[in-house]
């Protein structure tokens, strides 16, 4: 059976090339589904590439021009929906040169000028992961300033603190709404670490990862691409494929444990045997048989989808193991994971701010369920300081006479005061929190 030419591929040496069908689709996989989503950073690489050869003379005044046109034209394209990508194109690299040859001639033929498709795809998942890191920053702002309000209007409302899942000591839900505020910055702030010193640095013009015999500058290249520094090295260029996508899933690894411990709280305190939060309609499901249900579906899946983070991270990490210096095809199979990852935190982090704003406390069953034997440890320390005695007798004499022990509203809310250290429940230092908020937003 005579197979159907396949052509226009950027290696293919004559005319046409025949590949067998099958081979051809198992090598897209699912490729051009993420090249398609990459095509606008493909052209930002790829024009800046272009003023690079302009300054050294391999591109006319005129062709560089005729090639900004040409990005113009395939941005507007691919805006209406008009430049998709099929198999036959093979990548996005594909389809842009062959865009530019079929119309601007010589201009799409030297654009790939000691270029190689392995360097020009490591710079476009660097733009492309940029964007994301920045995209990610904002919303996890936002999340922060979210909490914060909450942890603001409740920050004296009781709540019971626990150990061993068991009653422990008492605090208030502006605590807990504070603690994912902070544990939220932290994930923003090696967001940042990841982003401005991996992710921000220039692989383009290392080649095919053993540079090239021209003299090109590529610090100015850098700058012309918005990148703070030149990937130097030209074999760890692309050795460092995988390792700088890794290192940007595992900044959604702990953005994502940030939130699961946040949904775990969640389920476990809106079940009826607590009821410390009201579940509004738009936020919850039902069930088909049971009537009676309201299930906060939407926390269990922040629960399960930081498993999926969490896989995806590992599978870049296994994907670069046990190979030699230099590129390799299964390399493209880091896409997957890594868009995956992406959008699973970045719709995570999304609902959790909703579920924020949602969820309604239930303040009289949370002071119902401040019971005596929460204060233990305070009525000990309240012996320390007003007998003298040591906390151990303290302790002891408390804790034979636990069935004693009585507490009101009113010691409740003296006691949780009382903890005026910075962080303690006296002084949880919000408007602080609020400052290094607004000092990360300024910094995006």
């Amino acid at each position: 059976m005579t197979q159907k030419p396949i052509k226009r591929k950027l290696w293919y040496k004559k005319n046409a090339v025949s590949l067998n069908p099958l081979v051809e689709k198992y090598n897209a996989g699912d490729d051009i589904i993420y090249d398609q989503i990459l095509i606008p950073y493909d052209v930002e690489g790829s024009f800046g590439y272009g003023k690079m050869l302009h300054r050294h003379g391999i591109l006319t005044t005129e062709e560089l021009t005729k090639l900004k046109k040409g990005f113009d034209e395939i941005m507007k394209l691919y805006k209406a929906g008009k430049f998709v990508l099929t198999l036959e194109d093979e990548d996005c690299h594909t389809k842009i040169e062959n865009y530019l040859t079929e119309h601007y001639g010589d201009v799409g033929k030297k654009i790939h000028t000691a270029r190689s498709r392995n360097d020009q795809v490591l710079v476009t998942m660097r733009l492309f992961m940029k964007a994301k890191a920045d995209e990610l920053k904002k919303s996890a702002i936002i999340l922060a300033e979210d909490l914060l309000v909450a942890a603001k209007k409740y920050e004296f409302v009781p709540m019971p603190g626990y150990t061993h899942m068991q009653k422990a000591m008492p605090t208030t839900l502006g605590t807990w709404y504070g603690s994912f505020v902070e544990s939220l910055l932290d994930d923003i702030r090696m967001l940042d670490a990841i982003r401005d010193i991996l992710v921000d640095q220039n692989p383009l013009g290392s080649g095919a990862g053993y540079g090239s015999p021209f003299g090109f500058d590529r610090d100015k290249l850098s700058k012309d691409l918005g990148f703070k520094k030149t990937q130097n090295n030209v074999i760890y260029c692309h050795n460092s494929r995988g390792r700088i996508e890794g290192m940007v899933l595992e900044a959604c690894v702990q953005i994502m444990l940030t939130l699961n411990k946040l949904a775990s709280d969640i389920l476990f305190y809106t079940t009826q045997e607590f009821r410390f939060f009201d579940v509004p309609d738009d936020i919850a499901t039902g069930s088909s048989i049971m009537p009676q249900k309201k299930n906060l579906d939407v926390a269990e899946l922040i629960r399960a989808r930081t498993a999926t983070v969490i896989a995806c991270k590992n599978e870049i990490t296994t994907n670069i193991l046990n190979k030699i210096s230099g590129y390799h095809r299964d390399g493209q199979e880091i896409k997957r994971p890594l868009f995956l990852g992406l959008r699973y935190t970045e719709m995570s982090i999304e609902v959790a701010s909703i579920i924020i704003k949602s969820l309604k406390p239930n303040e009289k069953r949370l002071l119902e369920d401040m019971t005596p034997e929460l204060f233990a440890a305070h009525k000990a320390f309240e012996m320390v300081k007003k007998e003298g005695i040591s906390f151990r007798d303290a302790y002891v004499k408390i804790g034979a006479n636990l069935d004693k022990l009585s507490i009101d509203k009113n010691d409740i809310a003296r006691m949780l005061k009382e903890s005026k250290h910075q962080g303690g429940t006296g002084n949880l230092q919000l408007n602080m929190l609020s400052s290094e908020i607004k000092a990360l937003a300024k910094s995006s």
